[in-house]
């Protein structure tokens, strides 16, 4: 009787607890007793008395277990969040690299109720959730900045606490001059343009108080807007404070803060010295303000299986409801993640508001190619080069201004109308060229290729020169497609034909041979049909825009092949065009010996290894890292150049000179190159060509009249 009691006993605990969950998640936070670890007790309390057999683990990183700052925790999780063995389900990060971490989250629009989407659709929270129209997380905590006014002294001396900056300016000059002489450790204002991050979030949102109205949106770095703003807090600080007040950091500004020691300060909502009262930040009119927004959000893991899945989403909607929001927002008086809410007469009674609803947010901006925290630091550097130094605000502002575009070489272009120059006189002088062979007395030296031959060739050339017509203009896929194919098509048609041409002065025993001999065009069809296989190969993956950062600020953009088999796909294109020369060069090899040929074989070989060099070298332009665009563009335009035209100059043009001022009989020369038969015995692996004696000695290479 005890063994069945027993059995059940089992069984009711495998269906309570064999079926549960454990969720990890990750958080980084200056202090071990965190809200992060309120959202964990929380949840697995609301999951036993629901019975959702889910329990959140939270792994929590401080200063006493990573390098006390949140670059090295971005660092550690977007290494985890690369890995395919997630070692995390839920993380939780500062919302500003939510483009950094974004292509490895869940789309949360596939998963969440709408209802409980909606709730998030409007304010600041789509500006900072999305990726790539994806939404990858929700806010779960807001930080912002606001102004603090020391009420004693202003009301000492009857001013209102400032709306605009205008009044903060006139308000701090004569209180200071009334106080300078009472207070020694007062200071006027902060500023807090410090050599941190709270630097930039202090340039962001001054420089958004400075838009034209509520509706406007940030402006753009090279605008009047921003040149004015900057103008304006140099004039500021001069009045006002000085560069030492103005780059003191978060320490110094929280130590006024207690001490009440200062006029204005500007900083994070905190609870300060009560001389203080909250306002937002001022504006260039009554109005107008900005405040930088700070927190945290919410993201799932993309590929943690959709049990895990189902789970984290359980999580996700319970810490993001309306009803926790609103718990935790009674409960600590932090800022709604739920603008809504601040019309919700409970919230109404224990928070002010109408305050939480002028609060005039801005979100941090920038490119999603560059990692967030070089950006700050290049943005507010280039700033400071004005605010601090003697940079020209235009200078200042053109050089960062740098970073958000992505440069190319056009005609118009100093480099572009010197290339584009160069380009148009050497086609001028292959169009002018082609009228070599209408000549009667260069025709002859023309008799080495049939006509059609020298058609396809001389089209494969000016294909070729289409590789480097491409490179003008801002790079777009279409470009990158028609690079591969001008180079792969180009190649085979300039070097085919000289493939060709060899075969037929070569005898082999073999019957294959003797046919592929007499149908040239085969050998031709045969490599084309190659290309055109591997070519629909990369049109089945096409190639996409990469955005190449550098140090230097002048970025572009460079085509890319995704995936390991497109890469592999395009590696083979440029080693089966060089295939293509090897084997040319190959039997020119077996016939350089052949005194009918040697004249014209010493230049085709050249002209060869030539279009080989550059073949390589232009595999190796791709494999380099190289910073400068211009660079870049000079070295791929001149090896394309160098591969298009080397063939046509040495073969078509320079050769038949040459042997017209050498008074070569090259009608004799050919007649018995092609109308005799070159033997080659390849019968033996030991035996070499080293002359024309011993070539006939050796049944390596003889003649024998038909």
């Amino acid at each position: 009787m005890i063994k069945p009691f027993l059995l059940v006993i089992l069984i009711l605990l495998y269906i309570l607890y064999g079926y549960a969950i454990d969720i990890r998640s990750v958080a980084f936070s200056y202090v071990e007793d965190d809200f992060y670890n309120t959202f964990v007790n929380k949840f697995n309390k609301y999951s036993l008395e629901n019975n959702l057999n889910i329990t959140l683990i939270l792994n929590l990183f401080t200063p006493s277990n990573i390098s006390a700052n949140t670059v090295d925790y971005g660092d550690m999780l977007e290494t985890v969040l690369k890995r395919k063995n997630r070692k995390f389900d839920i993380y939780f990060f500062e919302y500003m690299y939510n483009n950094r971490y974004g292509p490895y989250l869940l789309d949360l629009k596939e998963y969440l109720p709408k209802k409980h989407i909606d709730l998030y659709s409007k304010g600041f929270v789509p500006k900072i959730s999305t990726f790539n129209n994806k939404l990858v997380s929700l806010p779960i905590k807001v930080d912002y900045s606001i102004l603090y006014s020391n009420t004693k002294l202003l009301d000492k001396y009857n001013k209102p606490v400032p709306e605009t900056w205008d009044e903060l300016i006139d308000t701090s000059k004569y209180i200071m001059e009334k106080e300078k002489e009472n207070d020694s450790e007062l200071i006027s204002f902060n500023g807090l343009f410090d050599d941190s991050e709270i630097g930039t979030c202090s340039l962001f949102e001054y420089i958004y108080s400075f838009r034209d109205s509520n509706d406007s949106s940030f402006p753009s770095f090279n605008n009047e807007t921003v040149v004015n703003a900057i103008k304006y807090l140099k004039d500021m600080k001069v009045k006002i404070a000085s560069n030492e007040q103005f780059q003191k950091d978060s320490l110094f500004t929280l130590g006024k803060l207690n001490d009440g020691k200062a006029l204005f300060i500007k900083y994070w909502n905190i609870t300060p010295n009560p001389v203080y009262k909250k306002s937002i930040i001022p504006g260039i009119k009554k109005g107008i303000s900005g405040s930088t927004i700070g927190g945290e959000s919410i993201g799932i893991g993309s590929d943690i299986g959709d049990k895990k899945i189902n789970a984290s989403i359980k999580i996700l909607e319970y810490i993001t409801s309306k009803e926790f929001r609103k718990n935790f927002t009674l409960e600590t008086r932090e800022y709604s993640t739920i603008p809504s809410l601040y019309d919700d007469d409970d919230i109404c009674e224990v928070v002010d508001c109408e305050f939480m609803k002028s609060i005039q947010f801005v979100p941090r901006k920038f490119p999603p190619e560059y990692s967030y925290d070089e950006y700050s630091r290049k943005f507010r550097s280039y700033i400071y080069k004005f605010l601090y130094g003697d940079t020209p605000i235009r200078e200042a502002l053109n050089e960062f201004d740098y970073l958000n575009k992505f440069y190319s070489i056009t005609i118009s272009d100093t480099v572009g109308k010197y290339y584009a120059f160069i380009l148009l006189f050497i086609v001028a002088i292959m169009i002018g060229s082609l009228v070599l062979p209408l000549k009667s007395d260069f025709r002859k030296y023309y008799r080495i290729l049939y006509p059609d031959f020298w058609i396809f060739s001389i089209f494969g050339t000016f294909l070729m020169l289409g590789s480097c017509h491409v490179g003008f203009g801002s790079v777009t896929v279409i470009k990158c497609h028609l690079r591969i194919l001008f180079f792969s098509f180009g190649v085979s048609f300039n070097i085919v034909p000289y493939i060709c041409m060899l075969s037929k002065s070569i005898y082999l025993k073999s019957k294959l041979w003797e046919k592929i001999k007499r149908n040239s065009y085969f050998i031709l069809a045969c490599v084309l049909l190659i290309d055109n296989l591997l070519y629909l190969l990369i049109l089945m993956n096409p190639f996409t825009i990469s955005k190449k950062m550098t140090k230097s600020g002048r970025n572009y953009e460079i085509c890319r092949v995704m995936g390991g088999i497109n890469a592999l796909i395009f590696y083979i294109i440029m080693i089966f065009e060089s295939l293509i020369v090897i084997t040319t060069l190959y039997l020119a090899y077996i016939k350089r010996n052949d005194e009918h040929l040697k004249n014209d074989l010493r230049f085709l070989i050249i002209s060869l290894y030539t279009t080989l060099l550059s073949i390589i070298l232009i595999i190796l332009m791709d494999i380099v890292n190289i910073n400068d665009y211009v660079t870049k563009f000079i070295l791929f335009e001149v090896f394309y150049t160098v591969l298009s035209t080397s063939n046509h100059f040495i073969f078509f043009v320079i050769r038949p000179i040459w042997l017209y001022n050498k008074k070569v009989d090259e009608d004799h020369e050919y007649m018995k190159a092609f109308r005799t038969s070159a033997v080659v015995v390849l019968n033996s692996s030991n035996q070499k060509t080293n002359s024309r004696a011993s070539n006939s000695q050796n049944n390596k290479f003889y003649r024998t009249d038909k």
